[in-house]
């Protein structure tokens, strides 16, 4: 909070020890109060602010630990929020009294139905939160989807998709996302793991990445898929892994130290650090983290899937959006033509006019569809 007099400034939450979370920021509720979204634990939840000092309080009882508050909004009173409540099924617009945020009993009132229907009954994911000791023994969580006809207590083994989420400096939390029902309606179970680099466990959690690449993640994702495969739940030989933007790093990187999955589709990522530096907007960053790249060859070169690609066996679908200037589709080439020329298994797919997504819906189906064919065609349950 800032004098607008004195342009003093002073925090009123860095005892959470927590980063704002996506579609945050701080509403007024009168001259002293404010109420703000945090990212917790892999969840997005309102916390009430003292503008005047550092005295932050959770809020919301109600809201539980499987669905996010993906946005806040007050009213000009401060009176009335509008909050976009998002779970695994659907998201859609509710509204409650302020002062209601700290009842027990769920007081929201629906003001949207857009999404009413929009899943059939038998599509609607069961989610399930679990954590597991990774290979240096941290605890790690992880969102798991499950089958609507999968029981935990007593499970079939599925296949199953790793999907690792970007940033690295973001978080997944309990909300809708197409990709999550549209796999899980087909049988599989899908990890989405909060990695070490993740916001929303405190910023020691979230740093543990700087200055490094590809080991720490890696091993956070692999010994989660071990995990669920020793419960009973993800068939053994029938794990696939995939991986957007970050995520894509992750996976190109994975491939190149284990044999652990069946197929991968790495998407829209970074294969060769040294190259890309000044092509990309990220050149800034890596600047601040690894020095420049002419100064500092051997750390580029380290941290760089491409500098490995000899160790990889396993199928790999590779896709990039042609004008994309966070993760340059040239990077996507080279390493399907690496994977290609050692006789493994590969296919590039560039999308025409996209940038760092996939956001025509014509697009957005041949993309899933291109991975549900990719994993189906090296399936061996399928063979």
């Amino acid at each position: 909070v800032a004098d607008a007099a004195s342009a003093e400034d002073h925090s009123v939450s860095s005892s959470l020890d927590r980063t704002v979370a996506w579609g945050g920021g701080p509403q007024g509720i009168d001259d002293g109060t404010l109420v703000t979204l945090i990212a917790d634990e892999g969840n997005s939840s309102p916390v009430r602010l003292d503008a005047d000092a550092d005295n932050p309080a959770w809020i919301a009882p109600w809201q539980g630990e499987d669905r996010a508050i993906r946005a806040l909004d007050l009213d000009d009173d401060g009176e009335r929020a509008a909050v976009v409540v998002s779970d695994p099924s659907a998201a859609d617009v509710y509204g409650l009294d302020v002062d209601e945020f700290e009842v027990t009993d769920d007081p929201l009132d629906r003001v949207t139905t857009a999404n009413e229907g929009l899943l059939d009954e038998d599509q609607v994911p069961e989610f399930e939160r679990v954590t597991w000791e990774n290979g240096d023994g941290i605890e790690i969580e992880g969102l798991v989807y499950l089958p609507s006809d999968f029981d935990p207590e007593d499970p079939e083994p599925r296949p199953a998709v790793a999907s690792v989420h970007g940033g690295p400096m973001s978080y997944d939390a309990p909300a809708f996302d197409f990709d999550f029902p549209f796999w899980t309606s087909r049988g599989y179970i899908v990890l989405r793991t909060n990695y070490r680099g993740s916001t929303s466990y405190g910023r020691e959690f979230s740093e543990r990445l700087r200055g490094t690449r590809g080991e720490k993640e890696v091993d956070d994702v692999v010994s989660g898929v071990d995990h669920l495969v020793e419960r009973g739940w993800i068939d053994d030989s029938r794990a696939f892994l995939t991986g957007f933007s970050y995520g894509g790093i992750t996976t190109a990187a994975t491939v190149t130290s284990t044999d652990r999955f069946a197929a991968a589709a790495a998407e829209h990522g970074i294969y060769d650090f040294y190259s890309v530096f000044g092509t990309d907007d990220n050149h800034n960053w890596h600047e601040d983290e690894f020095g420049l790249p002419w100064e500092n060859v051997e750390t580029y070169r380290e941290l760089s899937s491409l500098t490995d690609v000899g160790e990889v066996d396993t199928p790999l679908l590779v896709t990039a959006g042609e004008r994309d200037w966070r993760c340059p589709p040239t990077q996507a080439e080279r390493l399907y033509v690496s994977v290609k020329k050692q006789g493994v298994e590969s296919k590039l797919v560039i999308y025409q006019d996209e940038h760092h997504n996939v956001g025509d819906p014509d697009r957005a189906i041949h993309r899933i569809e291109e991975l549900a064919a990719w994993f189906d065609d090296h399936d061996p349950g399928t063979e």
